[in-house]
Parts: structure tokens; sequence; C-alpha cells
């Protein structure tokens, strides 16, 4: 099939990593992709608090989402059970 259908890269705006293009280049991307760093072996997590600095804004803002619905969900079924029973 590879070689019946053409196959593009995407340009480097679309697929930003940080182990085969610059830092410059980062203002322009569209897409950052967290790739491993075969150098580094640097976890995911950690590498995306260091290059994507709103990162620990989200990542807040989803354990605060998380823990809220989660709470939600906890005393619905403690409602639940108490009205059960």
């Amino acid at each position: 099939m590879i070689h019946q259908v053409p196959i593009k890269s995407l340009p480097q705006e679309w697929l930003w990593c940080e182990t085969w293009c610059d830092d410059s280049s980062k203002k322009r991307a569209k897409t950052i992709d967290l790739c491993n760093n075969p150098m580094t072996k640097e976890p995911k997590l950690q590498a995306a608090v260091r290059i994507v600095p709103e990162w620990q804004d989200y990542d807040q803002e989803i354990k605060q989402l998380y823990s809220s619905v989660h709470y939600a969900t906890d005393s619905v079924t403690e409602q639940q059970f108490h009205y059960l029973n």
C-alpha cells in the first residue's frame, strides 16, 4: 500500500516535538507532541510542565473538576444507599 498511496509529512508547525524541532519554532506550533526524548528519558508529565507553561493550570483545573464530579457521584450514591435501606 505504501507504494500506491503517497505519504506526506505534516509541516513542522502542525506537529512540533522537542526532539527534532527548535525552540524558536515552538511559537508557531499548532500542536505539541509530548514525545519521549530518548536522550533525556524524562517522564512525559514532567516534560509537559516544562514545555507547555499553562500545563499546570490545565492539570489543576482537571483535578478540581474530577474531584467535584467524584464527590457529587459519591454523595448521590450514598443518598441512594440510605434511601434503599
